[in-house]
């Protein structure tokens, strides 16, 4: 079991404990899983967004359009989160 320290262009984010043991799988899971996910980190391995990637994807998640999802999260890339507290 790995962990995986992630952070969002709005300087939010988590640790993700997963089964997922290669670095490169668990960047892409938690690309598409979190929006705005520009930075993230397991053991001494970190993958970051480069600058002028961050750039759009704050300007594009600061005004999004009526109607529209940002992000392109499939059922079967992302599942269900569990209700913790329910």
């Amino acid at each position: 079991m790995k962990s995986y320290l992630f952070t969002t262009e709005t300087d939010r984010g988590g640790v993700m404990l997963c089964e997922i043991e290669d670095f490169d799988t668990a960047v892409k899971y938690l690309c598409n899983r979190f929006d705005g996910v520009v930075r993230i980190e397991s053991a001494e391995q970190v993958w970051e967004l480069p600058d002028a990637d961050k750039v759009v994807a704050h300007s594009q998640s600061a005004a999004p359009e009526a109607g529209s999802m940002t992000g392109s999260v499939t059922q079967d890339a992302a599942p269900e989160p569990a209700d913790l507290f329910g």
